[in-house]
């Protein structure tokens, strides 16, 4: 037998050795009396003793699985009969009355209060009519009375003791187990809370990647080639260029504070966002698009993440229109007038597009948006220019 999994002794299992116990001394006092000497009564009694048995071991663990009062009370009924006839053919030789308290302990284990009871009224009036049938003696009768009420009383007591105790047990196994695997689904849940920490980590990074450098690189891109388009032409307009290239290197240093202030309320100052959009336009008119910009209701004090996710969306919309659009006209509007609600919405005249969600910037705008519970609406149509609105709580 593997050491992981010992032979365990419950109280079914000890109920069994000590009812077996128990019909093997009464039949050794009753076979040592001298009252019976008959061969036929003698096979008689072993038979109804090997029966009695059987059917407290086997028939009692058979009614104990079905679960079903029907089998059980058949079951102490055919107790009953077999161990009134164990006492009525061996009269009185030996101990013959003990015969029947083993059917107490199982009464207690297996049916509730009120049957049991029934069950020990049944266990007293068969001692009394095998004892009566026999000896037509009421003093005989009497005289083991006391002795088997009071032995009854004090086994189902017991019985009763140690099946609250193991009850008790069990409950605190299954409690152990629940808490078990509890534990066991808190350490998987914290280990799924972890990988989404940092798969947001990583989203987010990427996305302030590409918002952020990514729009600054993007624009000095552009500066670049249209300086070097016209470095023969028009150099004082080149160097015109660099040096506004240069500048928006500084500008991409700034852009990782503005990243930072999303995160930190301690963080220093920075311009309005108000301020930080019209800037933007400024800064990426490199192409003959004309950006405009209008501001609804009055502008107010918004959370971190709303200003950056506005900030974004207006970087991602005006690069967008300003690299692939062909757009003539750029707008811009940012607007307060709702109470709970702020607005932006960027839109250009450009060549549309038949995937109006597709793109690195558009997903990474998707997601602070959701981040934030708002809403956010991109529409395109092939030659019907492109829009990004977003409405998130400010």
């Amino acid at each position: 037998m593997s050491k992981n999994n010992p032979p365990q002794f419950t109280l079914a299992t000890g109920t069994d050795l000590a009812f077996t116990l128990v019909v093997f001394v009464v039949f050794f006092t009753a076979f040592s009396a001298a009252s019976i000497t008959s061969l036929f009564l003698i096979l008689l009694i072993i038979c109804l003793g090997i029966a009695y048995i059987c059917n407290g071991i086997y028939g009692f663990a058979y009614a104990r699985k079905s679960n079903r009062l029907a089998i059980q009370l058949a079951y102490f009924a055919l107790q009953l009969v077999l161990g009134g006839f164990i006492i009525y053919f061996g009269r009185g030789a030996g101990f013959s009355a003990m015969i029947l308290l083993p059917i107490v302990a199982h009464a207690a284990m297996l049916l509730d209060q009120d049957w049991a009871l029934i069950t020990n009224v049944g266990i007293f009036l068969t001692y009394v009519l095998s004892t009566w049938a026999y000896s037509h003696d009421l003093g005989h009768v009497w005289a083991g009375v006391p002795i088997l009420f009071v032995v009854q009383v004090f086994i189902l007591i017991f019985t009763q003791m140690a099946m609250t105790e193991l009850r008790a047990r069990q409950n605190l196994e299954k409690t152990a187990r629940e808490l078990a695997e509890a534990n066991r689904q808190l350490s998987d849940y914290a280990e799924q809370v972890h990988d989404l920490s940092v798969a947001q980590e990583r989203n987010r990074f990427a996305r302030e990647i590409h918002d952020g450098l990514g729009h600054y690189l993007t624009t000095i891109n552009m500066q670049l080639k249209a300086a070097q388009a016209i470095v023969k032409i028009d150099p004082k307009k080149t160097v015109q260029m660099l040096q506004k290239a240069q500048e928006m290197t500084s500008e991409a240093l700034d852009d990782v504070r503005i990243s930072v202030f999303a995160l930190r309320k301690d963080t220093l100052p920075i311009e309005s966002l108000v301020e930080r959009i019209q800037k933007l336009i400024t800064d990426t008119s490199v192409t003959d698009a004309k950006v405009g910009f209008q501001v609804k209701g009055t502008p107010r004090d918004l959370s971190p993440q709303a200003d950056l996710t506005i900030y974004r969306t207006a970087q991602e919309g005006i690069n967008n229109a300003q690299k692939h659009s062909q757009a003539t006209v750029i707008n811009c509007c940012l607007n307060y007038q709702e109470v709970d609600l702020v607005e932006f919405v960027v839109e250009d005249n450009g060549v549309g597009s038949e995937n109006a969600d597709e793109g690195f910037g558009l997903i990474g705008i998707q997601e602070r948006v959701r981040l934030m519970k708002g809403d956010v609406l991109i529409e395109s149509k092939p030659g019907e220019g492109f829009r990004i609105r977003i409405r998130i709580p400010g």
